[in-house]
């Protein structure tokens, strides 16, 4: 038989067997795709409204314009606070001026809700819980902070509870195609929304307007995740505005906002806006940035240049380990998603505690008064029962270990880690 004969019968059941796997390869993509298409066709529960697009030159007018509002509050905000120091002054020379701040954290917010209970406990004078003169919150230290505001024995124990006892339903997966693309989040909060809505209700948002009517501050940090900007909502205008309406939904629908991580948690519309958790843009909210001549030290100066500035005191509760934990990490993507966003936000809160130093150190050398800063963060050396998320064993031994750390006067850090 003939070389090339003989070559070209050999390769015949090579070549059929090619053109069968690429056949059968294009089988399985068409029947892949024809499936994406089919589920999206009729699994839609994940999935939320289509939004309006608008054009980037309008969507840029939007952002600027919420930077510029989100500056004059601040001015406001300021030129409010200094009046009302000046009047507490002349009751007590000594005053204060404290504002207590809260980071996020998710389920390890047990660890913020038993500090406060245990601070509370401190008897009067150094390190004993100060009547905050603002609080804020973001993420989990947003479900916190209304009832840190209200500041009752009462109101702690409410919160301290609520993280003692997380429910099955708080957290839940979308189900078997949790994976789409199109769905808004990989998970459901609804016992979590549930829970919060029974607390966000309209004798609640009464006491939070009353207490907010002297100039007390209760803030709300999200993202706006259309113009990219941090946007601090005012709380106690929220509950104004609910009491004027007959309607709180909009006091949970900030703190889910707050707490909405992109991609796990579905990001909440309110007033034709998308928001998002707060931590994309910082771990925690202290004031914002102003010019140095709309400072709080700076004003004072001007309205009441013979009256010494009061001392600011900023007190942070960071709701995590403050440093990344060390371990082995498997590389799997998941794995090493969820592990660099802990080290990110980890990262993220050093750097805002530092740059709360700064600009404490700053204010003193401008001779816009004196600012302390205190922390606490949870201690390196308690460990989580197990890996679970919402679980109630952890959570309650972490508000057990919060109350002990709280209680304890040196626990407080101050200096900049």
């Amino acid at each position: 038989m003939p070389k090339t004969e003989m070559s070209s019968k050999t390769s015949r059941p090579w070549g059929c067997a090619i053109l069968s796997f690429i056949s059968g390869a294009l089988a399985v993509i068409v029947l892949l795709v024809a499936a994406y298409f089919g589920i999206r066709m009729f699994v839609t529960s994940g999935r939320m409204p289509p939004r309006q697009l608008k054009l980037v030159s309008e969507l840029a007018a939007k952002s600027a314009d919420e930077t510029k509002q989100s500056d004059q509050d601040n001015i406001y905000d300021i030129k409010r606070l200094v009046e009302t120091m000046y009047a507490r002054q002349q009751i007590d020379p000594q005053c204060t001026m404290d504002f207590l701040l809260l980071s996020g954290g998710g389920d390890r917010g047990a660890f913020g809700t038993g500090f406060l209970l245990g601070w509370s406990t401190v008897a009067p004078g150094v390190g004993a819980m100060p009547k905050f003169q603002g609080v804020s919150g973001v993420s989990t230290g947003a479900f916190i902070a209304p009832f840190a505001f209200l500041g009752t024995n009462a109101d702690l124990a409410t919160v301290d509870d609520l993280f003692r006892n997380p429910k099955s339903d708080w957290v839940t997966p979308r189900g078997t195609f949790f994976f789409l693309p199109e769905n808004a989040s990989l998970a459901t909060v609804p016992g979590l929304e549930r829970d919060l809505r029974s607390q966000m209700h309209m004798e609640f948002a009464k006491r939070i307007e009353q207490a907010g009517s002297d100039n007390h501050l209760l803030l709300i940090q999200t993202t706006n995740i259309d113009t990219g900007n941090g946007v601090a909502f005012d709380f106690v205008a929220a509950a104004r505005k609910a009491v004027v309406s007959n309607d709180p939904n909009e006091l949970s629908q900030i703190l889910l906002a707050s707490g909405a991580v992109p991609g796990a948690f579905a990001p909440r519309e309110i007033q034709g806006s998308l928001y998002v958790d707060g931590n994309v843009v910082s771990s925690f909210f202290d004031g914002g940035d102003q010019d140095a001549r709309d400072s709080f030290g700076a004003v004072w100066k001007r309205e009441h240049p013979t009256a010494p500035i009061p001392k600011t005191r900023y007190w942070v509760i960071i709701n995590e380990y403050v440093h990344p934990t060390a371990e082995i990490v498997q590389p799997l993507w998941p794995t090493l998603m969820a592990r660099s966003l802990f080290i990110s936000v980890r990262s993220s809160e050093i750097t805002s505690l530092r740059y709360l130093y700064a600009k404490a150190k700053l204010t003193k050398a401008l001779g816009d008064g004196d600012v302390e800063v205190r922390w606490v963060a949870i201690p390196p050396n308690w460990k989580p029962l197990n890996d679970a998320f919402f679980d109630q064993a952890t959570m309650r031994n972490l508000s057990d270990e919060g109350k002990r750390v709280g209680a304890d006067v040196n626990s407080w850090m101050t200096t900049a880690p």
